[in-house]
């Protein structure tokens, strides 16, 4: 940290601008207010102004008129390329949307870490970093013979606290233990979610190189589309990348997932902790993950989308081209009509010969051979079976919803292949197709794209076909975010 850095930081660093504003209190309070407080992670144009208009309201009935301008005005000053506190952007309605940016993200940050804590988890802390390097060390250091070696010492511990519990010696936390363990994962938790908004404008970066590179691409289609490939792999492949994907995969995991509301539950069953955290903020924290990642992964799939867009565009400028050479031949036949070339070689063209298909080289029509038949042929008689007519079904998608219903009335969320299991298949692959359409016209249903499963169905005919689709998971409805 040498001074001219120092110097250039502050006057450039979103979040120190932020720190240094004349209204620092009054934006600070009012993100951690919507943003933290109230759980929201993208809002409307029209919610967030109602919130700001409400805001002002309080805060100048107690502090005499301090701010001046409309909600409005303020909404545009946070969010202006100067300021960039807020993003504001389009998403598939007309309506703006606002969310935090990572700069204000790290000014959250910063000013909760100020807070004084009345108990700091040092042993916890330090427990952490000896289990991080303990790790390391077994998986890059240890070889085979010392890898089972620390694992036999592991082994031999568990056994002396197990001959322990059933000796009735108390192992227990204290209330000193409980209370470290709560602040580390309160902490964790809080870091995770603003990683995330990092994490997001990182992806982003990535996603407008490759725009970039598509736009500037000029060669044939093989190459802007290797760029664009190598684009998406870069990303999953980036160390960021592959944390982020093997954390979403843990997230989306239905047994994890069930485990993690369990031990959510038990966690507010504690007496010590219900009296530390009477607000219980910890209780939706897996839901405002689930959302916070799926913002993310749904920026890394854009990339298809750009790809989809890139052959639409190509395609329509060669057509065009094709049109163009098309209305010039036309052009310059109009011009040579009335001065025909009398040389038999009037025109060349470099390269490979082309074969010319005149079609003056065709045949002339040929007419057929009227067929004659004997007037005695007796007509064959076809039995065509009507049963099929007969048998014709539809899938009644209102009960497959009651069925994803009763499924979810039991747990927070279930797989399509486990309501399978449960509701059989009894009208073939319409079925599955009809369970697809339900999620895809759903907001409490997540399909995943790149992630595919095998499902078995016994067809209409009777015949077993195996079905490979995109994974689907189902939701239970939630209020979290109002």
């Amino acid at each position: 940290m040498k001074y001219d850095y120092l110097k250039h930081l502050k006057s450039t660093n979103q979040t120190l601008k932020l720190l240094n504003s004349d209204n620092f209190a009054f934006m600070l309070s009012f993100f951690h207010f919507v943003f933290v407080k109230k759980a929201h992670i993208v809002l409307p144009h029209s919610q967030i102004i109602q919130y700001l208009d409400d805001y002002l309201y309080d805060i100048n009935n107690s502090h005499n008129n301090l701010f001046v301008k409309t909600a409005k005005e303020y909404l545009d000053d946070f969010s202006n390329d100067k300021n960039a506190y807020l993003r504001k952007y389009h998403g598939e309605e007309d309506e703006p949307l606002y969310e935090l940016t990572p700069h204000t993200n790290k000014a959250l940050e910063f000013v909760e870490s100020l807070a004084k804590s009345e108990f700091v988890a040092s042993r916890s802390k330090f427990n952490i970093i000896f289990e991080l390097l303990e790790d390391l060390e077994f998986e890059t250091k240890l070889d085979n013979t010392g890898r089972i070696k620390k694992l036999q010492k592991q082994k031999d511990d568990i056994d002396k606290q197990i001959e322990a519990i059933e000796l009735q010696k108390d192992l227990r936390f204290d209330s000193a233990r409980i209370k470290e363990h709560y602040i580390q994962i309160d902490e964790l938790v809080r870091k995770l979610k603003y990683d995330f908004s990092e994490m997001e404008y990182n992806f982003r970066d990535l996603n407008k190189l490759a725009m970039e590179n598509i736009t500037l691409r000029d060669d044939a289609k093989s190459g802007v589309l290797d760029c664009v490939f190598e684009v998406e792999d870069g990303i999953r492949n980036s160390a960021q990348g592959k944390s982020f994907f093997a954390f979403w995969q843990l997230l989306t995991d239905v047994k994890r997932s069930e485990k993690l509301t369990k031990l959510l539950k038990n966690l507010y069953e504690i007496d010590s902790i219900k009296s530390m955290d009477k607000d219980e903020k910890l209780t939706n924290i897996k839901y405002t993950l689930l959302k916070s990642a799926d913002k993310i992964y749904k920026v890394s799939a854009k990339l298809i989308e750009q790809l989809r867009r890139f052959i639409d565009d190509r395609v329509w400028i060669e057509n065009k081209r094709v049109l163009e050479l098309c209305k010039n031949i036309e052009k310059s036949a109009i011009l040579l009509k009335d001065n025909q070339p009398t040389q038999r070689e009037f025109f060349s063209i470099k390269g490979n010969s082309l074969k010319i298909d005149s079609i003056f080289e065709k045949s002339l029509y040929t007419p057929k051979i009227p067929q004659e038949f004997e007037k005695n042929d007796k007509l064959q008689e076809i039995n065509i079976e009507m049963d099929s007519f007969y048998n014709l079904f539809f899938v009644d998608e209102e009960l497959l919803k009651k069925n994803i219903a009763q499924m979810l009335h039991s747990q927070l969320q279930c797989t399509l292949e486990e309501l399978t299991k449960k509701f059989s298949i009894s009208k073939g692959v319409s079925e599955l197709v009809s369970y697809i359409s339900i999620a895809r016209n759903s907001e409490d249903a997540i399909v995943y794209e790149n992630e595919c499963v095998k499902l078995e169905v016994v067809d209409f005919d009777g015949m077993m076909k195996v079905v490979k689709m995109p994974k689907i998971v189902f939701t239970q409805k939630t209020n979290v975010f109002n």
